[in-house]
């Protein structure tokens, strides 16, 4: 049989844990981040540096030397726009787990942004409910200017 623990040390054993476990998926994130980061930079630098011209005498003489060169040049380029489509893509997809992990991890969060925006409608239903009812006097006042102009000119006095 197991000893009963007690109120609070479940809780705030599986709470330790919980953070623990955040802390570690925020850190993946940013190492993600940093790697992607890094790898699009390094490849960008050495695609545009693969596509400056080399005025080397020697390679240049020779025909198959050009040929040979420009293929590399070629490939290197290929392989280098791949690795930053790649890095893209990468981030691409670390956007969305940051934003299924907010989603899932975050309620503090959405529970603050649903309660701003009741408080931002209640305060515009309070606005335009002011509105309204001063429309209504002003509309009340008119009325009753127009009847008493009706009955002092139109009306029969006894």
């Amino acid at each position: 049989m197991q000893a009963a623990k007690p109120a609070g040390v479940g809780k705030s054993n599986q709470s330790s844990k919980g953070n623990a476990s955040k802390v570690l998926v925020i850190q993946e994130y940013k190492r993600r981040l940093r790697d992607n980061i890094r790898s699009l930079n390094e490849n960008f630098v050495q695609l545009i540096t693969a596509a400056k011209i080399k005025q080397e005498d020697e390679v240049h003489k020779c025909p198959n030397g050009r040929m040979a060169e420009h293929a590399t040049t070629r490939y290197e380029m290929k392989v280098r726009a791949a690795l930053i489509v790649k890095a893209c893509d990468e981030l691409s997809k670390l956007t969305n787990d940051l934003k299924e992990f907010l989603i899932l991890h975050d309620f503090n969060f959405l529970t603050e942004a649903i309660s701003k925006a009741e408080n931002e409608c209640d305060d515009k239903l309070r606005h335009q409910l002011k509105k309204h009812n001063d429309l209504r006097i002003d509309i009340a006042k008119i009325v009753f200017d127009v009847d008493k102009e009706l009955q002092e000119h139109f009306s029969l006095r006894p």
